[in-house]
Parts: structure tokens; C-alpha cells; sequence
């Protein structure tokens, strides 16, 4: 009789076809490769209770009680959701059950800030094994962005320290660790949530091995492009400025596109910001990237959150449009191997980062890229950490992710 394969419980806030950005692309990327050599199931809280297929994957939205019902839910009904995750461990109390029910070998945990601690610390009582995959800095900040007014908070704050002490006695001793870029391992180390021997690094995305320039498109004026979501953490309001700043400085007819979803309102207070500084404002919703860039000369990412790794950062490089990139986070890191070309701005000075901005359009961009051959992909990573959890397992071992 033929061994079974092992049961992979992959469990995430949001899943396709409710993408949010690239930590969910990423993850679903992972999966079908977990599912290569395991059986493999995706959990997820929800407003609605359903099962339905991802390609060859099972996806189960699970009915969560308060859940929001998409992303960018009312401010109400995102605070609803957020309350009960920390205090209600009820609240997640539904999947964990179903979790329970698929009799899981290894749980693999993404974002799970919707439940709380409630589902690591299930896995640390039940002792299973488990991998646990950081997107980002939320176990270590109540606002997930660690952006407090104006400021990044480069260290954990008082306050902070308690979520980040919650999840860290929350989560199983023996767990393996994925971070998506170096910026987001270390400050984990710091915060006491991972070890340097406990934890892998892996990129979500490279850029190809030679930089890669896309001809100009063809029109008079200049087309700057933000793409992503529409969240004033993003910093989109200071990309309008700086498109301001640089249409008075050279006197060229300026248009920016503002390409993705998120809140109605806070839209319109980027068009009325767009139209008090004189510049046209498209903003189309979501566009893939290759379409995105086709429309652009130049693409900015002005996030004013300490970005985990900036995903599209390598997709706009592998793309060939120069960027315009804040250097908070792991922002360096993904520009590093994008591919592309690029230069660093501090968008809270928008006549600076204008004139950085006049530097990009003329050339004048960087294409210096370390060397990251040690650094595998995310991909590759969480397929590691899980085969490594796995150890034991007939087959298991054999074999790498890409």
C-alpha cells in the first residue's frame, strides 16, 4: 500500500480571487508548488462561508463572525473586525476547527492578523508542526504599517511590544521561519520573534540578470505612474506634489495615473489634491503591469510605510520603466534586483525629489545590483521550510522549489 501524501494547511487573510497585493500573489505562487508534492488546502476567514478551486487547489472561506466583506470595508466594519481578532478568541474559533477537521502534517501561515493569535497558538498546544511566512512587520505593530503620523517607527514601540510579546509566546517553539526580504528578517530578530537560525530569506520576485530599457512612449508631456494600492500609506498625495513640483520647475505638461483599488473617499481627496495642484489625474483601477507600463514614462513608489519588500518594484524594473523609489523598508533591496533603472527620492521634500526626478528622465539612474545569488526565491524558500518540517516524509526531501 502506497504512502499518503502529507496534508499542507495553508492559512492566509485574503486569497485569489480577493487579491490585496503581492503578499497574496506570492503565496498562491508558493502553493501550487507546495501541491506538487503534497495535498494541499487554503483557509481563510470570511463574511460568507464557501469552497471553491484555485486550479488544482481547494480554497476554503471560512465564515469569520465581525469579518470584513472586501479590503477596503468601512472603517466601522474594519474596526469590528479588528477588535474581535485580539479579544474574542471565538472569533477564529471556526477555523481552527476547520483546520482541525483536514488533520494537517504542517500548517504554513501567511498574513494572519484577521484571527489574531488564536490559530499559532492551537499549533503550539497541539504541537504540529508549522512554518510560519512574514510578509511584513504586523506582528510587530497594531496599525500593521509601523507608520505613526508622519513618522516610521524604526524600532518597536512600547505599546507595539505587546503584540509583538502575544504572538511571540503564541507561536510554536519548533517553527520555521520565511521572511520576504533581509529588512523584515532582521527586524524580527530584534523584536524576538525569529531566530537567524530559525528563519529564510526569500525574494518574491528578481529581475532579469541585464537592465532592461523600454523605448519612451511616444506623445508631448510626461506620464508618472503609481501603481498599487491606493492607501494613503502608499504616499501617493506626495507623488502628486512632486509631479507638481516638477511641472514648475521645467514647464512640461504633466499627467498622473494612479492605477489600482482602494477606498472611494480617499480617492476623491487625490483628485481634488491632483486638481488644486494643476495636474490630471487618471486613476483607471486595477491594470496589469505590463499594461500599467506600456501607458507610463516613468513609474514612482513613494510609500511612506517601511515597505516589506516592494514586489513591484522588480515587476515595473523587469518591465524597463525607470523608477523613482523611497528608500524605506526593503524598498532597496527589491530595487537592487529588479533589474531596472532607478534612483532614490525623499518624497516629503517634493522640490527635491523633483529635481531627483529630472535626474531619472535624463539618465541619470542607478544600476548598481549587489550580488544575491544566496538568496532564493520566496517561492523556494517556504517550500524549503516546509519540506524541512516535513522531514521524515517519504519523497519529501527530494527535490527543490524554483
Amino acid at each position: 500500500m502506497s504512502e499518503r501524501m502529507p496534508r499542507v494547511a495553508v492559512v492566509a487573510d485574503w486569497w485569489w480571487p480577493e487579491d490585496v497585493g503581492g503578499a497574496e500573489r506570492s503565496g498562491r505562487e508558493a502553493t501550487m508548488e507546495l501541491a506538487r508534492f503534497a495535498e494541499v488546502a487554503i483557509f481563510v476567514p470570511a463574511a460568507v462561508e464557501r469552497s471553491y478551486s484555485d486550479g488544482s487547489l481547494s480554497v476554503h472561506a471560512v465564515r469569520r463572525p465581525l469579518a470584513r466583506r472586501v479590503h477596503a470595508d468601512t472603517r466601522f466594519r474594519r474596526g469590528l473586525e479588528f477588535l474581535s481578532a485580539w479579544l474574542l478568541p471565538w472569533s477564529a474559533a471556526r477555523l481552527v476547527r476547520r483546520v482541525h477537521d483536514f488533520r494537517p502534517d504542517v500548517v504554513v501561515a501567511a498574513n494572519i492578523s484577521r484571527t489574531g493569535p488564536w490559530l499559532p497558538r492551537w499549533a503550539r498546544a497541539r504541537g504540529l508542526r508549522f512554518v510560519r511566512v512574514f510578509h511584513d512587520l504586523s506582528d510587530t505593530c497594531w496599525r500593521r504599517s509601523r507608520l505613526r503620523g508622519d513618522r516610521s517607527c524604526h524600532t518597536v514601540c512600547g505599546e507595539c511590544r505587546v503584540k509583538a510579546r502575544i504572538m511571540r509566546s503564541a507561536t510554536p517553539p519548533t517553527a520555521t521561519s520565511v521572511c520576504v526580504s533581509a529588512f523584515v528578517r532582521d527586524d524580527l530578530v530584534r523584536a524576538g520573534l525569529v531566530t537567524p537560525e530559525s528563519s529564510i530569506v526569500g525574494y518574491p520576485l528578481v529581475g532579469s540578470e541585464e537592465p532592461v530599457r523600454a523605448r519612451r512612449r511616444d506623445g508631448t508631456g510626461i506620464v508618472i505612474g503609481y501603481i498599487g494600492r491606493i492607501s494613503p500609506v502608499k504616499g501617493i498625495e506626495a507623488a502628486i506634489r512632486t509631479a507638481a513640483a516638477y511641472r514648475r520647475r521645467t514647464g512640461t505638461t504633466v499627467t498622473v495615473l494612479a492605477a489600482g483599488e482602494g477606498q472611494a473617499d480617499y480617492t476623491r481627496t487625490l483628485t481634488d489634491l491632483a486638481r488644486s495642484e494643476g495636474i490630471s489625474l487618471d486613476t483607471p483601477g486595477h491594470l496589469p503591469v505590463d499594461q500599467f507600463c506600456a501607458m507610463v514614462d516613468v513609474v514612482v513608489i513613494p510609500s511612506r510605510w517601511m515597505e516589506p519588500f516592494g514586489r513591484v518594484a522588480v515587476e515595473v524594473g523587469r518591465a524597463g520603466r525607470p523608477m523613482l523609489i523611497s528608500p524605506l523598508g526593503g524598498l532597496p533591496e527589491a530595487a537592487a534586483v529588479s533589474g531596472g533603472e532607478y534612483l532614490f527620492a525623499d518624497f516629503q521634500d517634493p522640490e527635491e525629489a523633483a529635481v531627483s526626478l529630472g535626474a531619472l528622465l535624463a539618465g541619470s539612474a542607478s544600476e548598481n545590483r549587489p550580488t544575491v545569488s544566496t538568496v532564493p526565491t520566496l517561492r523556494a524558500a517556504i517550500v524549503t521550510a516546509t519540506r524541512r518540517a516535513l522531514a521524515g516524509w517519504p519523497d519529501v526531501s527530494a527535490g527543490q522549489g524554483q
